[in-house]
């Protein structure tokens, strides 16, 4: 009767790692089946599947371009890099909110990844997670290093390319709106960062563009905001939109609605 039990419970299991295999990862499916990695390998292996080396455009962030502008800014808000070389590990994360799923299969195809996003439902979370030294590498060259939050600095940036990195960090960690009132609507573009350096140099990068300032308010112990409202906040949604080809949609519409269409 155990057996047969066991048997049942294992024949389940395999059905659930055939259905999932190229949408979660091992660690996933053995946190969801309670089984241990190196089962779900093996398990795997028994009913023919195998686990291919995923592929991406490694010479991406060789040059700065208007993608690779916009998606290193991206990375800057909502990347990170695990560099771990004693065990030959190192990945570029990406994480993006269940609503911007197909935001970050944009970048995922940008990439030339052939990984899929990895799904959290404990978080309601995309990851895109790419697995490459010289990725990697290059982007701690280019001021990505790990566990930057607090003390990442804002990055040398060409001119030419800065208002799509500018917006890559909006877009990750920014916020678009026109606040529509009776008296006095108006539109404002808010960032966020862990690093006062960063917004520091953030804000002396858009004056040196546009010569609009701003100041850094504190929100909590390790957040700092920078808001530029009213003509600010328009003047600096025209300069990074203006001639952009990719964008998060959602936070574009506030601008496109409410000022561009108008």
């Amino acid at each position: 009767m155990n057996n047969l039990i066991l048997q049942n419970k294992k024949r389940e299991d395999l059905f659930f790692i055939k259905s999932n295999f190229n949408s979660l990862s091992q660690r996933e499916m053995a946190r969801r089946l309670n089984l241990g990695k190196t089962t779900i390998n093996r398990w795997s292996k028994e009913i023919g599947l195998k686990h291919k080396k995923h592929t991406v455009n490694e010479n991406f962030f060789d040059e700065f371009n208007e993608e690779s502008s916009y998606v290193l800014g991206l990375i800057f808000a909502d990347g990170n890099i695990n560099w771990n070389p004693k065990k030959s590990y190192q990945a570029l994360t990406i994480t993006a909110s269940e609503k911007d799923r197909i935001h970050l299969e944009k970048i995922r195809e940008i990439l030339s990844s052939t990984k899929p996003l990895l799904y959290s439902p404990k978080t309601k979370s995309y990851r895109l997670i790419v697995n490459s030294k010289k990725i990697c590498q290059r982007l701690m060259q280019l001021g990505v290093i790990p566990r930057k939050s607090l003390i990442v600095k804002f990055p040398n940036i060409p001119k030419e390319y800065i208002k799509h990195f500018i917006r890559g960090v909006i877009d990750g960690d920014g916020n678009v709106r026109y606040v529509k009132r009776k008296k006095s609507p108006y539109f404002e573009i808010t960032i966020a960062s862990g690093s006062k350096e960063f917004c520091e140099g953030l804000i002396n990068s858009i004056k040196e563009s546009l010569d609009i300032n701003a100041n850094i308010r504190r929100a909590g112990n390790n957040t700092y905001i920078i808001q530029y409202s009213c003509s600010r906040g328009i003047k600096l949604a025209k300069f990074i939109y203006s001639d952009a080809t990719i964008f998060l949609e959602r936070k574009y519409l506030p601008y496109k609605n409410n000022i561009f269409l108008k």
